[in-house]
């Protein structure tokens, strides 16, 4: 309440989760508590006239496959959407921030973009309601070029899904500007926006799916082989 008096209109809610199959994390319990939580969070927020955010999100640290990825990630979106339905709330009313589909970052095995693409747009299909009109992804960890990458060949290959696919992130987008300042004692601030506002291209025509990557951009190369490279 207090914050709608203050003016908002949005408000987030973010579940972290791990993958850690040796250890059978995450465990059923763990999503069921998450996702009931983010559920009733997302209702709450409506009663009070705020669009709900849910977030859940799984952290790019393993060693798993994109293939277990997809089936976890799956699983967790699934119990989400049911809750959200089981608490009443109205799914249009509500938007999703969640983790690209990556395998691991310790992951042995090599994924090209495409596939990363492709994965993504397999969990969609799989579970995501179409009552939810908007999937907004966070970049986790990842490099703006590889999210740009990955979200741009998620929405080149997402046909006539009814959703759209675009972006919320804050690191991918601040990293480069730190870096930017790195060693300069102040702030640069018209080299600052040059870059923002390039960033910010990037990403729209991620969103759009017309930004093309260079090179190993998007794809996941397995640390051993970055290691001999």
């Amino acid at each position: 309440q207090e914050y709608r008096a203050a003016g908002c209109k949005f408000a987030k809610w973010r579940s972290p989760l791990v993958i850690d199959v040796a250890l059978g994390q995450p465990s059923d319990m763990v999503i069921e508590a998450n996702m009931q939580d983010l559920a009733r969070y997302a209702l709450i927020c409506q009663a009070e006239g705020l669009v709900p955010i849910v977030e859940p999100d799984v952290s790019l640290q393993g060693t798993h496959d994109l293939e277990t990825a997809v089936a976890i990630n799956t699983k967790i979106q699934s119990v989400l959407y049911k809750a959200m339905l089981d608490h009443g709330v109205y799914m249009e009313g509500a938007l999703l921030k969640s983790n690209l589909i990556n395998p691991g970052k310790d992951c042995p095995k090599p994924y090209t973009v495409e596939e990363i693409g492709q994965a993504n747009i397999d969990v969609l299909r799989r579970c995501m309601p179409v009552a939810i009109r908007s999937a907004n992804y966070l970049s986790g960890g990842q490099s703006l070029e590889d999210a740009a990458a990955r979200l741009s060949y998620t929405n080149k290959l997402k046909g006539n899904f009814p959703v759209n696919l675009s972006f919320s992130w804050s690191a991918a987008l601040q990293m480069p500007l730190f870096q930017l300042c790195k060693g300069k004692g102040d702030l640069v601030l018209d080299e600052m926006s040059e870059l923002y506002i390039k960033e910010l291209a990037v990403a729209s025509a991620a969103a759009l799916g017309t930004h093309e990557p260079s090179g190993t951009e998007g794809a996941h190369v397995p640390p051993k082989t970055l290691v001999e490279a």
